[in-house]
Order: structure tokens, then C-alpha cells, then sequence
């Protein structure tokens, strides 16, 4: 089987919505065109979208390697770039005890890479918080409601904070 149909069976895969198929499909087409950067690019989507970020890092940095003048694999690239820091930060932030300052470094490099990345600001908030720098938290929540004016958990952080201050005059 050439690369193009194991590309036809991933999205074949897709539109089913088994992903680990479609995953083993692109999989296949990179190891059979190993050359091919649609392959790794695709790959890569699929593999983001199934939560295997190692992997599809992996996959979006040899995209890049073999077309490094295309821009959607270097734009797939750095936002997984973004999503790899905001994962480290979000585990040092749940560490016990938690560590925010290298925190904070990561997720202001994540957001410095993604700047719609609204969980890497509602994260940032929370680092600040753990530092006791409950202005930039509240700006940090501010900012990722903006970005997604849907996020309860924002909206919630702000109000506890909002409440927290409010009972401490």
C-alpha cells in the first residue's frame, strides 16, 4: 500500500471518528514515504487531536525539517510548541508543594507562541496567585476570558478572587 492510501484510509478512519485507526494510517504513510512532510504534518494533526502531543511534536518538527518554507507546518509547530509548555507548566503547578515561577516562565513562552492560547492564561493566573500576585492573576483571568469568553473557570477564579478581596476590606 502506497502512502496516498494509507492517507485515504486515515480519513476514511475520520469520518468514523476512530482516531487511533486514523492514527495508525498516518503512521503507515509516513513509514511508507518517510520523505513525504504532508504525511508528517497530517500525522501530526491526528495525533494532536488523539492527546499524543510527543508524538505529534515529533511529527511537526520533521514536517518543518523536510518544508521549512511552508507556513501551516510551521504554524502547526509552534502551537503545539505552545500546548508542550503549557502541559509542563500545568504538571509543575500540581506539583506539592507547587512551583509557579518556572511556571510562569513557561506560560508566558507558550502564550508568547500561541496568543490565543487562553489555558495558558487562565494557568498564568494561577502561578501568579501561588506568588501571591493576585493583580497579574486577575489580569492573567481577565485576558482569558477575552480570549474565550466562555470559560467558566475563568469567570469563576475572577469572581472567588473578586469575593476573597471584597471580604478582606
Amino acid at each position: 500500500m502506497d502512502g496516498e492510501s494509507c492517507v485515504q484510509a486515515a480519513y476514511e478512519a475520520l469520518l468514523q471518528g476512530d482516531f487511533e485507526a486514523a492514527t495508525r494510517w498516518f503512521v503507515r504513510a509516513v513509514e511508507t514515504d518517510p520523505d513525504n512532510p504532508s504525511y508528517y504534518f497530517r500525522g501530526s494533526v491526528t495525533l494532536a487531536r488523539s492527546g499524543k502531543l510527543a508524538q505529534a511534536l515529533q511529527y511537526a518538527r520533521r514536517a518543518v525539517e523536510l518544508a521549512p518554507d511552508e507556513a501551516s507546518y510551521r504554524l502547526q509547530l509552534t502551537l503545539l510548541e505552545s500546548r508542550e509548555r503549557t502541559a509542563r507548566a500545568e504538571r509543575l503547578l500540581s506539583l506539592s508543594p507547587p512551583k509557579p515561577e518556572p511556571a510562569i516562565a513557561l506560560l508566558k513562552e507558550a502564550f508568547r507562541l500561541d496568543p490565543l492560547a487562553a489555558k495558558a492564561k487562565l494557568l498564568l493566573g494561577v502561578a501568579y496567585r501561588l506568588t501571591g500576585d493576585d493583580r497579574s492573576a486577575r489580569e492573567a483571568w481577565r485576558e482569558a476570558l477575552l480570549l474565550n469568553p466562555h470559560y467558566e473557570e475563568a469567570g469563576r477564579l475572577l469572581r472567588e478572587l473578586h469575593d476573597e478581596s471584597n471580604k478582606d476590606r
